[in-house]
């Protein structure tokens, strides 16, 4: 019974980490199409402010050139933003508990593969040097 409800949390634990994960790569394409949607209002603002100087004066230009200053850093912030990968404790603390989980599950069936033999074994001697051949095989594999 333990097996199944170590398989559970193993599985309840990973939809957790894929679901945070998520989470977090949807923050990381909304504020990319952010910085996107700056980025086409700089351009536009630098035509508009080029459309400006080649029409009149410089009076109109400099209120457009600031203007795309403006948002040439919120695309710069926002990129930034964008590029990080935040790591998310709940999706780091999920994996570890699907890893602790596994590791038990994997110690849950060792112990199992030293009883076989002896559950399976005509005579009690044949059944001791059997567990005792896998109780050094399966050490042997932990090992590693």
């Amino acid at each position: 019974m333990r097996v199944f409800r170590l398989l559970q949390l193993a599985a309840q634990a990973e939809g957790l980490r894929w679901k945070r994960m998520g989470r977090g790569y949807a923050i990381q394409a909304a504020l990319g199409a952010g910085a996107a949607a700056f980025a086409l209002m700089l351009l536009v603002m630098l035509h508009v402010a080029a459309l400006i100087w080649l029409a009149e004066g410089r009076s109109g230009v400099s209120a457009a050139l600031i203007l795309a200053v403006f948002d040439l850093v919120i695309v710069v912030v926002l990129g930034w933003l964008a590029s990080r990968p935040g790591a998310d404790p709940v999706a780091l603390g999920a994996a570890r508990v699907r890893d602790d989980a596994l590791r038990q599950l994997g110690d849950q069936a060792a112990r199992a593969a030293m009883v076989a033999p002896l559950l399976r074994s005509q005579t009690a001697k044949k059944g001791l040097v059997g567990a005792a051949v896998t109780a050094a095989v399966v050490g042997l594999l932990a090992r590693r």
